[in-house]
């Protein structure tokens, strides 16, 4: 397929330099250190098939156990299927009632589009692989399917960055059978002997390589159709290829995103807990080694025998000696050293799984500490302690790739015309907001401050009472709400809430004065009666009148 985007042969050197470049060689070690010793299950590292596992360098499976451990957690704890985990804003939505129902609209659109795509179990599988450090992810949409997403396994890709962490180019090379390429691309896209290969009906389950290049459209125009006009440039060939791509697409914007555990400065590759477990893994490899040594040579140790004997090995057989020459025994004076060696491999083990961050996820570890004795309070503010240590990690997955995804799948519906906004609302600027266990487990710690200056002001109204005249009750407590990533739809508006007051203060006001009216029935009668108690002795003349009317109203009222 022609193109006046990019030459064949400058993508193919984009390709390959990608590939050559010093930075992904370095890491290259690391990653087959990683996958030979701690996760042979993925990767596809020096052209090997990933569904058959390399696993000779491995004894003990801790690494792949945190591995899974760690990729369930933050799957579960950032983007939870079963329950809202990001929110729709705008800095208008506050006080604007429409704009807010528009954007949560939105928003379960959105929802509902990841949930009939692969997108949770492409995001399980990312952080999956991202012991290695990296590991990046494409988001395409097809109109009779909708958003698919798509992983890419370590080997088979690399990629460049911009200075803001924006995908430049991206390369990928895998491997694809005859009569895929045909499914995928059509019969056409091929070149004339491969075209010929598949009509004949020779070579359709051949593996061919298949090479992927999605870069920034150096030709990009604004105005022109097709490819020229999309920001990022999308080119396919065949390892056989030398004249022209086998495919020509681009994208309005970029369907890569890379996430990554831990940036490294000056690289565009990243550093993860497979890396960080390394060490403490090959030391376990050693010690489990040398006590399977160990053990070996003290249950089946070589022997010494006396010159012409043959021993019988068979349980409870009888080997005659003579013993002037000599007895069977063993050759080294072994001693089982496997209780040692297996506690020395149980703090390898420990030191693995804290790499993994294991102690985060595993609810074995969470039960530990209920048996501890622990309260509610301590073990939050142990869950607390230990989210620190992944708050980097989950704010980069944040802002690199769940944004991103959410961004790139609002502007596709967008284009398509899902999404239409009222006019007014042109230009708005949509921030996102994360409501998922772990984001409410980062603002855990600026909760505690809400506490502690609440108990400062309880303390000191035993003092003075008017100092809870300075505390605003409705700021102070939607400040707490939103920090607990709790819904504010559960509080009134400030205006429902001075309503409420209003009519409570009314409520109030007339309970009053019911209760002085009901004291003043009560009393009448014997205000009545007082009266004619007056009038009579008044009459009769034999007590003063104020005296008497004085004496009754106290007895009466």
């Amino acid at each position: 397929m022609k193109t006046d985007v990019m030459k064949l042969e400058e993508a193919k050197r984009i390709h390959d330099e990608l590939f050559n470049a010093k930075d992904y060689q370095n890491c290259l070690v690391m990653w087959r250190r990683i996958q030979q010793y701690q996760i042979p299950f993925l990767g596809e590292l020096a052209g090997r098939d990933k569904m058959i596992k390399r696993d000779a360098g491995i004894i003990d499976g801790t690494a792949w156990r945190a591995a899974q451990i760690f990729a369930g957690g933050m799957t579960n704890g950032s983007v939870p299927q079963t329950v809202e985990w990001f929110d729709l804003q705008s800095r208008f939505a506050e006080d604007d009632q429409t704009l807010k129902a528009i954007l949560q609209d939105q928003r379960d659109t959105i929802n509902k589009a990841l949930n009939a795509s692969n997108f949770y179990s492409s995001i399980y599988s990312a952080n999956l692989e991202l012991s290695f450090g990296q590991s990046p992810r494409g988001s395409f949409f097809i109109p009779e399917r909708g958003m698919v997403f798509e992983n890419y396994s370590i080997g088979s890709y690399a990629y460049a960055l911009d200075p803001w962490q924006e995908v430049t180019h991206f390369a990928v090379k895998k491997e694809m059978s005859l009569s895929k390429i045909v499914s995928k691309f059509g019969l056409e896209a091929l070149p004339e002997k491969q075209q010929q290969e598949y009509k004949d009906g020779k070579n359709s389950g051949r593996l061919m390589k298949v090479y992927w290049l999605m870069t920034k459209n150096p030709a990009y125009d604004n105005k022109a159709l097709g490819p020229k006009g999309k920001r990022y440039v999308s080119l396919y060939w065949l390892d056989c290829s030398d004249k022209e791509f086998i495919h020509v697409g681009g994208f309005e914007t970029c369907p890569i995103t890379i996430m990554r555990y831990l940036a490294i400065p000056n690289s565009d590759y990243g550093i993860g807990p497979g890396w960080f477990a390394d060490s403490d893994n090959r030391v376990m490899f050693d010690l489990l080694k040398a006590a399977a040594g160990n053990m070996e040579l003290f249950y089946n140790p070589a022997l010494q025998v006396p010159t012409g004997t043959d021993p019988d090995y068979r349980p409870g057989a009888i080997t005659e000696v003579d013993m002037q020459l000599g007895k069977v025994q063993s050759l080294f004076d072994i001693a089982p050293v496997f209780d040692k060696v297996y506690e020395m491999a149980a703090i390898r083990e420990d030191k693995i799984n804290a790499a993994y961050n294991t102690n985060l996820f595993a609810m074995l570890e969470q039960q530990k500490f209920d048996n501890t004795g622990r309260t509610a309070y301590e073990w939050s503010l142990r869950q607390q302690e230990k989210m620190q240590q992944l708050t980097p990690v989950v704010t980069r997955i944040n802002t690199e790739v769940l944004s991103r995804d959410i961004k790139r799948v609002y502007g596709i519906y967008t284009q398509n015309g899902v999404f239409e906004m009222p006019p007014e609302y042109d230009g708005m600027e949509l921030e996102i907001e994360y409501v998922s266990p772990l984001a409410k487990l980062q603002r855990m710690s600026g909760v505690q401050d809400y506490e502690s200056a609440l108990a400062a002001i309880g303390q000191t109204a035993q003092l003075k009472p008017g100092v809870v005249n300075m505390l605003n009750e409705s700021v102070f407590l939607r400040k707490w709400i939103d920090d607990l990533g709790v819904k504010s739809e559960i509080l009134y508006t400030d205006e429902e809430y001075a309503e409420i007051q209003q009519q409570q203060a009314q409520a109030a006001q007339q309970q009053e004065q019911m209760q002085e009216d009901m004291a003043v029935a009560q009393a009448l009668p014997n205000v009545t009666q007082a009266a004619a108690n007056l009038q009579e002795m008044a009459d009769n003349g034999s007590v003063a009148p104020l005296d008497n009317l004085l004496s009754s109203l106290r007895g009466g009222v």
